[in-house]
Formats: C-alpha cells, sequence, structure tokens
C-alpha cells in the first residue's frame, strides 16, 4: 500500500549550481550530500520539506543511466516521484498481474531502500519509483529544515493529455482515487483534480488545458506529460517574494497573484529555476490544505 510520497527527483546539470540557487531564491538549503552513488558516476543531496517527503537533486555522466538520458532528451527538469509502500513485493506482484511492465521486472536493493521502476510510457508521462525503506535508507529528518516560511511543499503540479485516463490509470496501478475535479478554472479552459498520496498537506494536481497560451500547454507541447512544476507553500507571500527579488531572478509577470482561487500566487519560471516551475502560494483561510500559522503580520 502507498503510504506517502517519499520524494521528488531533479535531475541537474551540476547539481552544485542548483543547490546554490534554490538557497539563494527560496531560502532552501541541501543537505546530506553523496559522491558514491550511481557506480561512481553521480553527485546527489537533497532538499528537506515540512512534511516528510524531499527533493532529490542528482547529477548523473554515466550515459547509459536513466537519469543521464532524461537530461539528455528534455534537460532539466523534474523526473520522477517517488512513492513510499509498505510491501513493495506486493505492489510489483499487483502491476505484473494488470500487464504493468516493471524495470527489468526486478526489487532492487539500493542504497535508500528496495526499489522498483515504472517507465513513464507505462504510467502517466513520468517515472515512478516504488520505494520501501530499510534500515540504511534516507528518512526524513525534521531537524534538516531550512527556512521556517516554507510550510511545505503544497501540491506537484503534472501534465496530462486527457484527466479521466490519467485519473484511471494512477488507481489502477496504485490504488489511490482522485478527488475534488474542477472544470470551471481558466475561463473554462482547463480540467484538474487532487490525488492525495498520505503526506500531510500535500497532493499531486493533475491538469489537463485546451488553451494554448496556458503554462501547461505549452509545456505539454514541448515534453509531453510529465511532472511539470513545484507549488511551495509560504507563511508569507510578501517575505518570498523579497527573497527571490534579491536575488535578482524575475517573477512571471512581475507580480503576486491576488485573485486566483486557491491563495496568493508568484512564480519563477524553468529558464531561471533549473528546468523546474516553482509556484509560491500563500492559501487563504477557505483554501483547500490552509494551515494555520500564528505570529503573523496583519
Amino acid at each position: 500500500m502507498i503510504i506517502r510520497i517519499s520524494h521528488i527527483g531533479l535531475v541537474c546539470e551540476n547539481v552544485d549550481a542548483t543547490l546554490k540557487n534554490y538557497e539563494k531564491v527560496f531560502g532552501l538549503k541541501a543537505v546530506d550530500f553523496r559522491n558514491d552513488q550511481g557506480k561512481g558516476f553521480q553527485l546527489d543531496a537533497r532538499i528537506m520539506f515540512a512534511n516528510e517527503c524531499w527533493l532529490h537533486l542528482v547529477q548523473n555522466w554515466n550515459p547509459e543511466s536513466r537519469v543521464n538520458r532524461f537530461l539528455k532528451s528534455h534537460g532539466e527538469g523534474l523526473e520522477h516521484l517517488a512513492l513510499q509502500t509498505d510491501n513493495i513485493e506486493a505492489d510489483v506482484e499487483h502491476l505484473r498481474k494488470i500487464g504493468v511492465p516493471v524495470y527489468q521486472d526486478t526489487i532492487f536493493n539500493a542504497a535508500d531502500g528496495f526499489e522498483a521502476f515504472i517507465f513513464p510510457q507505462d504510467a502517466i508521462g513520468f517515472t515512478i519509483e516504488l520505494i520501501q525503506p530499510h534500515a540504511a535508507s534516507w528518512k526524513f529528518d525534521p531537524a534538516k529544515l531550512s527556512n521556517p516560511n516554507i510550510l511545505g511543499l503544497q501540491h506537484i503540479g503534472v501534465a496530462v493529455k486527457d484527466l479521466d485516463r490519467a485519473t484511471r490509470c494512477f488507481e489502477q496501478l496504485f490504488g489511490i482515487k482522485a478527488t475534488e475535479l474542477r472544470t470551471d478554472q481558466h475561463y473554462g479552459t482547463q480540467q484538474d483534480i487532487t490525488i492525495h498520496t498520505g503526506n500531510d498537506r500535500l497532493w499531486l494536481h493533475l491538469v489537463q488545458s485546451e488553451d494554448q497560451e496556458n503554462r501547461v500547454t505549452q509545456f505539454m507541447n514541448k515534453y509531453g506529460e510529465g511532472l511539470e512544476h513545484l507549488c511551495i507553500e509560504v507563511g508569507d507571500i510578501r517575505e518570498a517574494v523579497k527573497r527571490v527579488k534579491a536575488a535578482q531572478v524575475p517573477l512571471y509577470q512581475n507580480k503576486i497573484y491576488l485573485d486566483r482561487a486557491d491563495g496568493f500566487e508568484a512564480f519563477v519560471y524553468p529558464e531561471y529555476n533549473h528546468g523546474v516551475t516553482v509556484e509560491l502560494i500563500e492559501p487563504y483561510l477557505e483554501s483547500r490544505g490552509y494551515r494555520p500559522r500564528s505570529g503573523k503580520a496583519g
């Protein structure tokens, strides 16, 4: 059974440069640096988020590796989603029964846990890693959180061609149903739905857009289905935006959106952030997933 999102894999050309950028722009410090993974062809580190997950930043120069092939075909960006399970053998057996191939038909005993991989063409456009931790695995460590204004990841944006097909696929593969369908976003040109995976106030946000000017449509036209953005929830969006501007990184349209359905929003686009769109959001009181905060200035 799927317990939570464990991590999101971010492929970097230069992991050191990427980590410096995330600290400068968002105040997110990296921890747990490694140089002994991927048969010596990999550098990696992680950035912790409060809702028991992390961003896994990876630089890999082995031309045979999945990560390096992604970099060559896609460039830097969000490459995979790792779902933690409490019984990887049962989950893999389920996938076999429904005819979904698992990479090399194998559960790997890896540094970070027992792992199995479902590739993009067999899921919804991106690699999904199933992981069951063991004694030596990386684990969530709240002591390694770095920016108190960042309350956690709020959602992970997934661009899909067919919302109904994608949600049915996700339920068939992992037994998780989508909820909260909306068909009235962006003047009726966008449908979206949420998939809650077990983390505190974190969900997958699946989006299908028909608007050719929409950021999601443009992503789809360039890359196809996949992990399109990270949404970071902040306690004070003014403070978060002040940090971005101090780093001399432009916001999309140089503004905080005050009229969005889910809260106050601002965007850093991928060309300024190693291939990843980051949405900063301060939810309204009535927004889904709103978490009370104390001591906030009015």
